[in-house]
């Protein structure tokens, strides 16, 4: 029985899921890994200040972005499973570049590099995990966001543990410098991986042209975006003054920040699939509401507390805003037929998260004019807005509801049984 063609067709669409979540991982640990190391760049590379270090990632995160539509249209059209191969090569490579160069602007081309290839990730990810799992769509993005949390994890606790201890001597690469290269030759190789073992779905585009999307639907889902961007806009500015905040007020080291922001991040690793398989049907987008509200108000108490009590608080906050992107994702991509979903993910990225890319460089120019740093109470300002933009993006999900029906509803327990997760042969 286990040699039957829709055995072999469910082992292959497992099997692709699971290598996505690991794309996924290394897609964010790329995109986080230098958060915990902003003042060592600033001060390797002479910089005037933060701002200038955190200038880096957002720029990759504009780039990462902008080209998300154009990223979308790709993969409604041609292989998925190619582009995410290619976008995870140029991804590594370009880091490995940044962990070789001397040179600031070089530095700042290559974190674009780096975000025009990462911008290929989640248009066909998204796509082609929701198409191997015709049935149960937002289940596959619930399991698929798994990565988020393990790249958010890993990111910046290798970066600032590397960047303490790693002894290795290559030409003049600094210390900060040596896990960008160690990481992205390890993405190198999951990449190749990822090319052997990956398969595109059967539903997927077989490079042919498929008809334009609705112009309501493009409409609608730039609506959603308007507000979801907000979401957005909190999570990676909350990444990053979080490991500003505990660096200059708690004096941790760049290891300990590391970890400090990696197990910040580590609870939506179980609460993001959990959070989707709690929320089926009509319950998901109420679900988002709650969590994006609960996430705010506690984000905006982060400077209450102590260190042990501020990892709690900012762990319960990046749970609820990962989740929701688990939820808002599954719920859109729920109403959405499988052949337009790379661009409809594209058209979403394109706006919410170029807006939400500008995070890092708003906080690190925001500690930049603070009178004093070092003060705890400097901060309330900061976590207040992250809270702020988190409520705002509780008024996305009618405008999500407004993309049409959901494609099939299930129970919670069917979503996940072998019938429904396996693709159809």
């Amino acid at each position: 029985m286990n040699s039957s063609p829709a055995a072999g067709a469910r082992w292959r669409s497992h099997l692709t899921l699971a290598l996505c979540t690991i794309l996924h991982g290394f897609t964010h640990a790329y995109g986080s890994m230098l958060v915990p190391l902003y003042y060592r760049i600033a001060a390797d590379l002479k910089l005037p200040g933060i701002g200038e270090a955190t200038l880096i990632v957002t720029l990759y995160g504009a780039v990462y972005n902008l080209g998300s539509y154009a990223a979308g249209l790709a993969a409604d059209r041609f292989s998925r499973k190619m582009l995410l191969t290619i976008g995870l090569f140029g991804n590594a490579i370009a880091i490995v570049g940044i962990g070789l160069s001397r040179e600031y602007s070089h530095i700042l081309v290559l974190g674009i590099l780096a975000g025009m290839f990462g911008t290929l990730f989640h248009p066909s990810a998204n796509a082609l995990s929701s198409s191997h799992y015709p049935k149960s769509p937002g289940m596959a993005i619930g399991i698929l966001a798994v990565g988020s949390g393990l790249g958010f994890f890993f990111g910046p606790q290798i970066a600032g543990w590397r960047a303490a201890t790693a002894s290795w001597q290559l030409w003049q690469v600094a210390q900060w410098q040596k896990p960008c290269v160690e990481m992205g030759i390890a993405g190198l190789f999951v990449g190749i991986l990822f090319l052997l073992l990956g398969a595109d779905a059967v539903t997927g585009p077989k490079n042919r042209r498929v008809a334009i999307v609705d112009p309501r639907l493009n409409r609608r889902v730039m609506r959603a975006a308007c507000v979801l961007m907000f979401r957005d806009f909190a999570g990676v500015a909350g990444l990053s003054i979080a490991a500003i905040y505990v660096r200059n007020v708690f004096g941790l080291n760049v290891s300990e920040a590391g970890l400090f922001v990696g197990i910040m991040m580590l609870p939506s690793v179980i609460f993001n699939p959990l959070a989707v398989f709690l929320t089926p049907g009509r319950r998901r987008l109420p679900g988002l509401s709650i969590i994006l509200i609960v996430g705010g108000l506690i984000a905006a108490t982060a400077p209450l507390w102590p260190l042990a009590g501020a990892l709690v608080i900012l762990c319960a906050f990046q749970t609820m805003q990962l989740s929701s992107y688990a939820m808002s994702d599954g719920a859109m991509l729920e109403r959405i037929s499988p052949e337009f979903r790379g661009r409809v993910v594209g058209l979403f990225l394109q706006i919410a998260g170029t807006f939400g890319a500008l995070g890092p460089w708003v906080m690190g120019a925001w500690t930049d004019h603070l009178h004093d740093a070092h003060r705890q109470a400097s901060y309330f300002g900061p976590f207040a807005l992250i809270g702020m933009c988190m409520i705002l993006a509780a008024a996305s999900p009618p405008l999500i509801a407004r993309f049409g029906k959901v494609v099939s509803a299930i129970k919670p327990v069917e979503e996940i049984s072998p019938e429904t997760m396996g693709a159809v042969p």
